[in-house]
């Protein structure tokens, strides 16, 4: 008779309705809805194969989800009330250290730094196996002759409060990563303090309060990827291109939500209850705040609505500019803006516009090589810098800036973590090539409407 355990080395995490179980021998993290996390706590203690499933769950939806578990060690088998030997199947592994992982080298030893900006030192042993792990030595091939000893502390990298550590049910070279998709990580999210509570629809742990991750506190310094500017003045140079300001006299009105600009001569409005005071304002900027006014009916419906009342306190020759996380070919969801739909509501209340990617209207330097080293991953990076007397400030990264920052005083070739790719693809956290903007002109009145003072 088959009976199954749940292993005894996860850590439970959340966010929102989605729970994320991670195996801290294997580094190995799985999603799951709530009625599979309930099946699988219901193996502690062991039991048969599923006979009463939750009830959202049929028998046979139970034992495709329990087989699954087995394979990813969630679930391991047993006999009576012995704990299984967890650990000893581990050896035909392959340990792998992950990209995200951040960690110096220093002489034979190796100190790591945490998600939670924690240093984490590891004597010469645990160092001299962990910088073994590639991916293609099975964990056996690693320890040598190092001793079952050596065992412990090396698997403790593979808890998700250090997560420097997967074990890959095949090599590297023959698409061991493929088949975990947990290999390049960035978890954990929240632990759950209490799982059999959330897994019957308790509430979810309450994420840390972190730094807002938008495009523009990116830029929020001058930058050389936008020519020495920031992303404000990236914005209101894109604004007197489209002659927003042409032919008028100051002190011109602006609405800015989102976003905090300066601008000579003009007067910046941030309160969105004065969108209604119909043509007054010569620009109006919609910064990354798509997600923060309602989405109802499949449609990002706050957006779409501002958009509209945008159009109508515009001046003749004044310029919209909505610039959020989208793709023009999507449909709308709570965290990304359908841009068809913004242009089609644009040219319905009498603007002229175009969906463009941001980039372009910011003339941002795409092409640029760019630190894209992960969010979950920076706190640990800023730690490691720290330590080596430098500080990494919460903005995008050139790869030139921190090879100058670090000249003399940090060996880069000594830090893993720092991972590069074209500004384009990723910057930090985000990726640039993800976010539009919605360009839209309000036509100035033709003859015949000024002297009908239509």
């Amino acid at each position: 008779m088959t009976v199954l355990a749940m292993s005894q080395y996860l850590s439970f995490h959340a966010r929102g309705d989605a729970a994320f179980v991670w195996h801290g021998l294997t580094g190995d993290v799985t999603e799951m809805s709530r009625d599979v996390l309930a099946l699988l706590l219901s193996f502690d203690p062991p039991r048969d194969d599923p006979q009463d499933p939750p009830a959202s769950l049929s028998r046979d939806q139970a034992s495709e989800f329990a087989g699954i578990l087995r394979a990813r060690r969630f679930l391991v088998q047993t006999s009576g009330q012995r704990r299984p030997d967890e650990i000893s199947p581990l050896l035909a592994g392959f340990p792998r250290v992950p990209r995200g992982a951040v960690f110096q080298r220093k002489d034979d030893e190796v100190i790591l730094y945490t998600r939670a900006g924690k240093a984490l030192p590891l004597d010469a042993v645990t160092s001299s196996l962990f910088l073994r792990c590639n991916g293609d030595r099975s964990l056996g091939q690693v320890l040598g002759d190092a001793g079952p000893s050596a065992l412990e502390p090396l698997l403790r990298l593979a808890r998700a409060d250090v997560a420097a550590l997967k074990i890959l049910a095949k090599p590297v070279s023959q698409g061991g990563l493929q088949l975990n998709a947990a290999a390049e990580s960035t978890m954990p999210y929240p632990e759950i303090p209490d799982v059999r509570l959330y897994a019957v629809g308790g509430p979810a742990p309450q994420a840390k309060m972190e730094e807002d991750s938008t495009f523009a506190s990116l830029f929020a310094a001058p930058h050389p990827s936008l020519g020495g500017r920031t992303y404000a003045q990236a914005m209101a140079d894109e604004l007197r291109r489209r002659g927003a300001f042409d032919g008028v006299p100051s002190p011109f009105q602006v609405l800015s939500l989102g976003l905090a600009m300066e601008l000579p001569q003009a007067r910046v409005e941030t309160n969105i209850a004065r969108v209604q005071q119909a043509e007054s304002y010569r620009a109006v900027i919609l910064n990354e705040v798509g997600a923060q006014l309602g989405f109802s009916d499949g449609k990002n419906s706050g957006l779409l609505r501002l958009v509209t009342d945008a159009a109508e306190a515009l001046a003749p020759g004044g310029v919209l500019i909505v610039a959020d996380h989208g793709d023009p070919k999507a449909g709308a969801t709570p965290d990304s803006i359908s841009f068809a739909d913004l242009l089609t509501r644009a040219t319905q209340s009498g603007l002229r516009g175009r969906v463009v990617p941001l980039w372009e209207i910011l003339d941002l330097d795409v092409n640029a090589q760019a630190l894209s080293t992960t969010r979950a991953s920076f706190p640990a990076l800023q730690a490691l810098f720290a330590a080596n007397g430098l500080a990494l400030t919460r903005r995008a990264w050139l790869r030139s800036e921190i090879e100058q920052l670090a000249r003399g005083k940090l060996d880069l070739s000594t830090v893993h973590g720092l991972q590069w790719a074209p500004m384009s693809e990723r910057a930090l956290s985000l990726v640039p090539k993800d976010f539009w903007a919605l360009v839209a002109v309000k036509p100035p009145r033709t003859i015949h409407q000024r002297a009908h003072g239509t």
